[in-house]
């Protein structure tokens, strides 16, 4: 690499970075109440030296599947100040470096590779899923991007070493090591498709890599795979996700999709190299789980811009292939303008007003804490459910953890109609059967269910106003 393009590239890195931090730190808080979650894993590391394996405060009480390795990692990194937004915000502009490599092997062009890590750097769903939150997802996706970059640098004997690493770490941190899975499948039926031939050391590898992933995770699964069987892969998860396209094509960026699907033609239809196949591969991977309701609608479009805006590197380079061959040749200047200026319009602008914070004001969880008892119920609606627990130490009466929680398809509904219902006696009778001891209903929650309050309190004395925000049950 040439000393500018690595001072470029090095340019766009800090710019991530100072653009991740600048966010993360516009916030006393951690954006997502999963984040608080795993917070609450990291503390129990530091007091028992295990993750939580068994959770008193969620359902009333439920087993928990745990991956240690990221918990681990950050409870080690936990003594630096401010790691949870520093680490976090590093990892995520770490693509940038990790996807301009990447973009290097597919095109073998500087010029190229380089608008891939801008492009890298700002996504508008980095600002929903990635950006202020202290999130499995953040090392999860930097560590599956070097594991391609290593599949494809195979015949490195360096390289091989990492990936099997990386085939090993991955099953510890997170399930998304099951996407990997299909990544590799995919990958292998669409080589077989087009008739080109696997190296045996690829085959070899990726042979050993699926059953040492598969293997991984089954023991990490078996309690679940015997509870749920094959439909473990729903995660036991109640909600219903919709699709809405406008909203798919603002947070995957409209020049990452335009490009990436038009690189991914050129790339798979036209050069018909083994990188490209794998990266579409992985989008291919995607949309089966997506399709199937497996993955989350935000973490699909996470997996899926990462393949989008690798897949746009051949696209920019033919474009510039292009200006060379015609009279234009000597617009290459204002096009690379042009470019950054559609960049800054249509990827950096929407990352940066995409990005909302969560949390405001937590103060009515520390009054909880204060003025409740120990064994106290606090119902909040799903997105608040880690809240109580981290913030309180309280039993919540749901959270996003679902898989081995006890009916969490009929507690979502109960929810629902507590928050949503008309029925005073309907919401004491579900109240009582939970022993809910407090309601905390504040603008989100009303926002969420568009309401103005509980329709049914002045129905009764039995579900008292205690402070703004906090109803009681009192009998």
């Amino acid at each position: 690499m040439k000393n500018k393009y690595l001072k470029i590239l090095f340019i766009i890195f800090f710019l991530s970075l100072f653009f991740n931090l600048y966010l993360s730190f516009s916030s006393p808080y951690l954006n997502n109440d999963k984040s608080y979650f795993n917070l609450r894993v990291i503390d129990n590391i530091k007091s028992t030296g295990l993750p939580i394996f068994y959770d008193n405060l969620s359902y009333g009480g439920r087993y928990l599947l745990i991956q240690p390795l990221f918990y681990y990692i950050f409870t080690i990194l936990s003594f630096i100040p401010l790691c949870f937004k520093i680490f976090p915000a590093l990892l995520i502009s770490s693509l940038v470096i990790i996807n301009y490599f990447i973009a290097k092997e597919i095109t073998n062009d500087e010029r190229s590779s380089l608008f891939t890590a801008l492009l890298s750097g700002f996504i508008p769903i980095y600002s929903k899923v990635l950006i202020n939150q202290f999130s499995v997802y953040n090392l999860v996706l930097p560590l599956i991007a070097f594991m391609i970059l290593c599949f494809i640098k195979l015949e490195n004997k360096k390289y091989l070493k990492w990936f099997i690493l990386g085939s090993f770490l991955l099953p510890l941190v997170h399930s998304s090591s099951f996407l990997f899975l299909f990544i590799l499948l995919f990958y292998i039926l669409l080589m077989n498709a087009e008739d080109l031939k696997l190296t045996r050391l690829k085959k070899e590898t990726l042979i050993f890599s699926f059953f040492l992933i598969f293997l991984i995770n089954i023991l990490f699964f078996k309690k679940a795979f015997l509870q749920y069987g094959f439909s473990v892969a729903y995660g036991n998860n109640p909600l219903n996700y919709t699709f809405d396209v406008f909203q798919i094509i603002y947070l995957l960026g409209i020049i990452p999709l335009i490009l990436g699907i038009f690189g991914l033609y050129q790339g798979f239809f036209k050069l018909k190299k083994e990188p490209i196949i794998l990266i579409s591969s992985m989008i291919l991977g995607v949309l089966f789980l997506l399709l199937f309701n497996i993955i989350t609608f935000e973490i699909g479009l996470l997996f899926l811009s990462f393949g989008l805006v690798i897949s746009s590197s051949p696209a920019i380079k033919n474009l510039f292939i292009y200006l060379d061959k015609t009279k234009a040749s000597h617009l290459k200047k204002s096009i690379t303008v042009l470019f950054v200026l559609l960049f800054v319009v249509l990827s950096l602008i929407p990352t940066y007003t995409g990005y909302e914070k969560e949390f405001v004001e937590l103060s009515d969880f520390e009054w909880i804490k204060e003025n409740s008892n120990r064994n106290d119920v606090i119902l909040t609606y799903l997105d608040h459910g880690h809240l109580v627990t981290y913030f309180n130490e309280r039993q919540n009466f749901i959270d996003d953890n679902f898989l081995l929680a006890p009916d969490p398809h009929e507690r979502l509904n109960d929810v629902n109609l507590i928050y949503s219902g008309w029925s005073y006696n309907k919401a004491l009778e579900i109240l009582h059967e939970y022993s809910v001891d407090y309601i905390y209903i504040n603008e989100d929650v009303k926002k969420f269910y568009n309401i103005d309050d509980l329709e049914y309190i002045q129905d009764g004395e039995c579900i008292r106003e205690v402070k703004r925000n906090i109803y009681k049950v009192v009998c």
